[in-house]
């Protein structure tokens, strides 16, 4: 994916809940490693979400994903800013 994503002519958003532990945040750092000095690539990571930028407390477990929740406010007001922040061909 690294050299992939290398390639890529189009803008990036990668967003990274920190309790994920499907994606850890060493996953995080290798695309951030990947991309780094592209302009058109923003990386964010949030503290306090899991995989399905839920929030919680502590280690993230496979039970989180059976409790009702939302996705973030945080993270949906992020994307709205990088789709609105998009250049128009």
């Amino acid at each position: 994916p690294a050299a992939e994503i290398k390639a890529a002519r189009v803008p990036i958003l990668v967003l990274q809940g920190e309790r994920d532990y499907q994606v850890t945040m060493t996953d995080f750092g290798r695309w951030k490693d990947a991309l780094a000095g592209r302009q058109d690539a923003r990386l964010v990571s949030y503290p306090r979400l899991n995989h399905l930028f839920v929030a919680g407390q502590g280690r993230s477990t496979p039970a989180e994903y059976s409790a009702p929740g939302n996705v973030a406010p945080e993270v949906i007001e992020d994307v709205a800013r990088w789709i609105h922040g998009l250049k128009r061909p």
